[in-house]
């Protein structure tokens, strides 16, 4: 197991591309309707890398089973210190312990930059029990739920709100 933190191949963000689009497709996780482009994704990618946040693809031998990475809470000022992580495992791979693994990670890069001070789960769907589970165990605390904040696939989706203060 390998967490790449540089110098990505346009393979290994193919690959990533792949995983974050089989959760927009078949998810609540992932508020986004349409499947992402790889060069809407590769924009994402840059932003973050631009803005000197952490972006982790966790590698097994050649295959990319899990991404993680941090952008902008919001855009305004007052929330300069504070940013919202996101993390997708490969579905064949879930529930093995990767995604722990990459959060830990995550956190690690994230204590590392003196600009991040709060981390935020903005967790899709209040029933997906396993990211909650994962987040508290990871030391990320309940701070509340938005009922029926998204919409998508014709149903009205709740959104859970966790917050690790670094």
């Amino acid at each position: 197991m390998n967490i790449l933190k540089e110098k990505f191949t346009k393979k290994d963000l193919k690959q990533g591309l792949k995983i974050y689009n089989y959760y927009i497709k078949n998810s609540f996780s992932n508020f986004e309707e349409k499947v992402l482009s790889f060069e809407t994704y590769y924009k994402l990618y840059r932003t973050i890398k631009s803005n000197n946040l952490p972006y982790l693809l966790l590698k097994i031998d050649e295959e990319i089973i899990g991404i993680a990475f941090v952008n902008k809470f919001r855009e305004k000022s007052g929330y300069r210190y504070t940013f919202e992580h996101s993390i997708y495992i490969n579905n064949k791979h879930v529930n093995n312990g990767y995604g722990s693994f990459i959060l830990k990670e995550l956190i690690k890069e994230c204590k590392k930059n003196k600009k991040i001070k709060n981390l935020i789960a903005v967790i899709g769907n209040s029933k997906n029990i396993s990211s909650i589970k994962l987040h508290k165990k990871n030391g990320f605390k309940y701070i509340g739920t938005l009922n029926k904040i998204g919409f998508k696939k014709n149903k009205w989706i709740d959104s859970v709100y966790m917050q690790k203060v670094l």
